[in-house]
This record gives structure tokens, sequence and C-alpha cells, in this order.
């Protein structure tokens, strides 16, 4: 019987769990990550939610 593994590369497993977070956990850390450049807040903000996107496609 073959039993397959799905294998996530370190970039997809760090992407999941930065955007698949809370919405307060995120919130707070792209607060921190921004914390010298404002903008990036919607940089992140419309990295997840394409990233979520995905998800669901």
């Amino acid at each position: 019987m073959n039993q397959s593994t799905q294998r996530v590369a370190p970039h997809e497993a760090a992407a999941k769990s930065f955007y698949g977070q809370s919405e307060e956990a995120f919130n707070q850390q792209v607060e921190l990550l921004a914390i010298n450049d404002p903008r990036l807040i919607a940089v992140f903000q419309k990295t997840r939610a394409f990233y979520q996107n995905l998800g669901q496609n």
C-alpha cells in the first residue's frame, strides 16, 4: 500500500503560519513589523487577503 505524504516547502509553511493566524494576532504582528513605515500595513493586509483567497480556490 502506497502512502503519499504532502511536503510543504518552508516558505509555504511560514506563509500559512503568518497569514493564517487570527485577525487579532495578525494585526498585532503587522503593527510591530510596520512600525517604521505605516504603508506596510496595507501591503500586509492585501497580501493576506490574496493568500487566503488562494486557499479557497
